[in-house]
Formats: C-alpha cells, structure tokens, sequence
C-alpha cells in the first residue's frame, strides 16, 4: 500500500499545485509535501483546522449544509481544502493562475487514495 507521502507527491504533480498537506481535525499535521519555498507545516495544520473549522460555523449558520470542500483565493495563491473522512483534511497550495477546475477535480480523485492511507 502506498505511504500519504507518495500520495501527496503525486498530487503535487498536478500543474499549479506546489503543497499538499494532510492535517487532523485537531491541526496536528499527519504528513504533506511542498515543491519549491520551506512551509512551516506545523503552522499550517494549527490555520487550516481553524479554518475549517470557522467554515463549518458559517455553513450552518448560513443554512447551506455540511462542507465538502472550500477554496480560498489570495494575491498569490490559492487554497482549497478537501475532508479526508471525518478525522483529516487534505489541503492543497495552487498558484493564482493555476486551473481550478482540473486542480478541484485531481483532489477530488485523489481523496479516497489519500483517506485510504491514512
């Protein structure tokens, strides 16, 4: 069985994507990958379980349901955040001007490899 990393390595791949992280519901980060500037991914697991979490708020209270994937677009780049069962998520760094319909439909197709490491 592939290990998570081979898997986020793969995901890397993808044209624009240059992070891949795999973080608990409790922000500690499970493994993740980047290609190109050193991340702190520690750091990221503690923002991207808040996020989450704050997004999650904002759907019931919005009335929209239950999250299933959110994206996020900055100046410099994008994050999208996918879940992995309901202990992990998958959170990915793509360029500004990545595709992001092949990068959402690749972390789509991805996922159930990733969860199934996991």
């Amino acid at each position: 069985m592939p290990s998570v990393k081979q898997k986020l390595s793969e995901l890397l791949k993808v044209d624009g994507v240059n992070t891949a992280v795999v973080v608990g519901r409790d922000g500690f980060v499970i493994d993740g990958l980047t290609n190109g500037a050193a991340m702190d991914v520690e750091a990221i697991g503690a923002v991207i379980s808040t996020g989450v979490g704050t997004a999650e708020v904002m759907g019931r209270e919005l009335k929209v349901g239950a999250m299933s994937q959110g994206m996020m677009e900055y100046k410099d780049g994008i994050i999208l955040m996918s879940f992995l069962g309901r202990e992990a998520i998958l959170a990915c760094v793509a360029e500004a001007n990545a595709n992001l319909g092949n990068v959402r439909y690749q972390i789509k197709k991805f996922s159930p490899e990733i969860q199934a490491t996991i």
